[in-house]
């Protein structure tokens, strides 16, 4: 190959990756700020390029969305890896709560999609990790034993209700809201009275929250 040809081929490589990257920051920041109402065309201004540069590298606006939602989920998947690894799981699992609840209220622009999404891979991996994170802190006695996965889900939907509702007058609401849910998962001493969600229904909830969003 010409070694002029292949330079100018790494180049254009180069600068169309530096280009999607500037497209994915500005439209993260416009999705957590303006929400996914925000045209294509203000996301192109923000990133410095033109709008045909940003339907190039995203041919719709549907397909920009998704890959800035999948990057949230990607972040939450890794948080999810980091608490396997810590030496307390109770610990590990709080601080993983903790995170998917920041990640949340960083990325409010996402949350219409982030947990209601089409059921795809990363998703069914924070869901397999979540419910590992579980089981070793309800094997060390410290969570109570009645918790399952389903109620990790339901927490995560709640947060972002209070986030939705608070961010904007009282930004830490949703910390003092987890807060107490976490005593609840720890305090195990009297039954809870009222069963958790099934897998069925939470499957259910997830493809109705879908059918509200594509209506």
């Amino acid at each position: 190959m010409d070694p002029v040809t292949s330079y100018g081929s790494r180049a254009l490589r180069r600068d169309a990756a530096e280009n999607r990257d500037k497209i994915l920051e500005a439209a993260r920041a416009s999705f957590d700020e303006e929400g996914f109402e925000i045209g294509m065309e203000a996301i192109a201004q923000r990133a410095g390029v033109g709008v045909g540069t940003v339907y190039r590298r995203f041919p719709t606006k549907e397909l920009l969305i998704a890959a800035v939602v999948d990057e949230v989920l990607a972040a939450i998947r890794d948080a999810a890896l980091a608490a396997s690894d810590h030496e307390s799981s109770t610990e590990g699992l709080t601080e993983y709560l903790f995170t998917v609840g920041r990640l949340q209220f960083e990325h409010a622009g996402c949350l219409p999609r982030l947990w209601n999404g089409a059921d795809d891979a990363v998703r069914r991996e924070i869901e397999a990790i979540s419910r590992q994170l579980l089981a070793k802190a309800q094997a060390t006695g410290s969570v109570r034993g009645d918790v399952v996965y389903e109620d990790i889900a339901t927490i995560f939907w709640s947060l972002q209700g209070v986030i939705e509702r608070t961010a904007t007058v009282a930004p830490d609401a949703w910390k003092r809201h987890l807060d107490l849910l976490i005593q609840a998962l720890t305090q195990g001493d009297i039954p809870l009275a009222h069963a958790p969600l099934t897998t069925q229904q939470a499957e259910r909830v997830k493809r109705e929250s879908r059918r509200g969003l594509s209506s």
